[in-house]
């Protein structure tokens, strides 16, 4: 709220209080709007008890307001998240199952998503690859170079229109020929030190665990992307993929 009330009744508060001052023992009531502060002097009770109801009656709707504000944010998060699981297991090639029907798959080697937590979900392409299981792993202070596409995701396959950042070579002639200006865009390798380095934080949780040399897509809600903030194409509570693949590790 832009204003904030404070009731001062006798007896309540002592003299000595900043917010009040004690004259003839009268009632007061103090308003403090955009850091002026308002006396009136309350010489009729019922004058008191007919804003202390109008107190009461503003800071319920501001609750209600918060409320309802929370209510939405949540149900626009949880529309994400189905929208991300329902293009994995139906849109995505190739077309994913949930990490836990693995176990129970009669397909061989069955391409699978992860749900790291709520709001993250990865795919690695190269987790079948032979020999992938002797490369080092991603830990917690660990550095690694990444080639990176990240996208804006609505709900179907991304295009060109919904890359946002790139340091790969061919999807930047491919932006250029479109009539984008990408003189500044560079192909050196995004270096990330998890832990220290500052990216949004489903890509660093999606980190943890993949190993040197994998291919992976992270699909990720805006709570662990850009929240309510607005970056260039990327609208305020827009979900985000970013696909890189691990070029190097460092430890």
């Amino acid at each position: 709220m832009a204003a904030s009330f404070v009731f001062v009744a006798w007896g309540l508060f002592l003299p000595h209080y900043s917010v009040a001052q004690w004259v003839n023992y009268k009632y007061f009531l103090v308003l403090n709007l955009s850091n002026r502060e308002f006396c009136v002097n309350l010489h009729d009770y019922s004058i008191y008890m007919k804003l202390r109801l109008l107190f009461v009656l503003v800071a319920a709707a501001a609750m209600m307001t918060v409320v309802v504000g929370c209510n939405d944010d949540d149900k626009n998060v949880e529309s994400a998240r189905t929208t991300i699981e329902r293009y994995l297991t139906s849109s995505h090639n190739p077309r994913l199952i949930p990490e836990s029907e693995v176990a129970n798959s009669i397909v061989y080697n069955p391409p699978f998503y992860e749900k790291l937590n709520q709001d993250l979900y990865r795919y690695i392409a190269t987790y079948y690859e032979q020999g992938r299981q002797e490369r080092d792993q991603v830990e917690w202070g660990d550095q690694v170079e990444l080639r990176v596409t990240a996208y804006v995701f609505s709900g179907s396959t991304p295009n060109l229109s919904a890359v946002y950042y790139t340091n790969e070579q061919s999807v930047i002639e491919s932006l250029a020929k479109g009539g984008l200006d990408t003189q500044y865009w560079t192909t050196e390798p995004m270096v990330v030190k998890l832990g220290e380095t500052n990216i949004i934080k489903g890509v660093e949780e999606s980190l943890l665990g993949c190993r040197e040399g994998d291919r992976v897509e992270a699909y990720m809600t805006s709570k662990l992307a850009y929240d309510d903030k607005a970056i260039g194409i990327v609208k305020k509570e827009a979900s985000v993929l970013w696909v890189y693949t691990i070029e190097k590790l460092t430890r």
